[in-house]
Parts: structure tokens; sequence; C-alpha cells
């Protein structure tokens, strides 16, 4: 999955180049790595993050959601680079500390109000988001689906318990019926002699 969001952002991104370039809108090749490195300054780097932390274990990352939720405890609120990031812990595939109500209410804020942003943070954003909705709703069914089947399976006890004690009750009735057909043979047999 993180692969295939990698591609796509790549793909947006070289849209974005390529728009760029079909438009006229840039200048000659000598001063391209000059609006790169506006590009890069004024965006988040939230690719780069996104991989740095595929490869961090749990006590990394709890100490990098506490690290940030810090930030947000002294500011009362965290950058817009701060918040894609605390989204990005919180969301993490794998990950011991997911929070998906949590984060998800991090990247609708970052959507909706942040500033300064570059497009393809934004476009990184509104993938991830829908991302994590697509999995809570998994998550979702999941849960529906094993509650139902956990149900049956008691549901499933319980006939298998009642079938059980029908045929010990049917194995009574025949024993009975022996029985009482045995006792009439008898006092028939007793009558005529």
């Amino acid at each position: 999955m993180i692969k295939v969001l990698l591609t796509v952002i790549l793909a947006i991104s070289l849209q974005a180049c390529t728009n760029q370039v079909h438009s006229g809108n840039v200048q000659p090749e000598h001063a391209i790595p000059k609006v790169a490195k506006t590009t890069i300054s004024t965006a988040c780097n939230i690719i780069h993050y996104y991989h740095l932390i595929s490869v961090l274990n749990y006590q990394q990352e709890k100490q990098a959601v506490e690290t940030l939720l810090s930030k947000k405890a002294v500011s009362g609120k965290l950058s817009n680079c701060n918040q894609i990031k605390l989204a990005i812990l919180l969301s993490a595939p794998g990950s011991g500390l997911q929070d998906d109500k949590a984060s998800l209410e991090l990247l609708s804020d970052f959507i909706q109000t942040a500033q300064s942003i570059t497009q393809a943070d934004l476009t990184f954003a509104t993938l991830l988001k829908e991302f994590v909705e697509e999995r809570s709703r998994i998550r979702y069914q999941h849960t529906k689906t094993r509650d139902l089947l956990i149900l049956e399976q008691q549901e499933t006890e319980m006939l298998k318990e009642n079938l059980t004690k029908t045929r010990q009750q049917l194995q009574q009735l025949k024993s009975l019926e022996s029985d009482l057909n045995h006792q009439e043979k008898r006092i028939s047999e007793d009558s005529a002699s």
C-alpha cells in the first residue's frame, strides 16, 4: 500500500511538472534547480517522513508522538508540518500507536485549514485520509462480521446441544418403548398360560 501511495504521489508531482512545462511557466533549464529548491523549502517533506517512520520501532514511534503532542500542549496547536506528521504516525500501517479517529481529525483539519503548503502535501494528505477512512470502514465491517460469526457459532453450539439432548431423549423413548413391549409380551404370555 505504501508503494502504491508513493507511486501516486510521484505521478501527481510529475504531472504538475509536466503541466508547468506545457503552460510555459517554467524558466530556462539552468533556473529549474532554483524553482525546485523553493518548492522543497515550503513543503513538509512528508513522503520522506512517511518512509522514515516505516522503519521506526515502537519505542521510536511512541517518542515521536509524545514529542509532537508536547509541542501541541505548549503552543495550543501544531504547525502544518507537525500536524501532518502526527497524523502519519497515528495512521502508519503496522504501528502499535494507530488511532484512526485522531488521525482522521488531524488530516481533515490539515486539508481544510493548512496554509502555505504545497499541492503535493495537500494531495498526500487527501490520499492518506482516504486510505485511513477505507481502513476504518474495513475494520468496522470486520468487527461486525466477527461479531455475527461469534453469534452464529454460539447458536450452532446451542443447536448441537439441543440435538444431542433430543437424540438422548429419543434413545430413552426407544428404550422405554422396548421395555413396555417386553412387559406387554410377558403379561400377555402370563395371561395365556
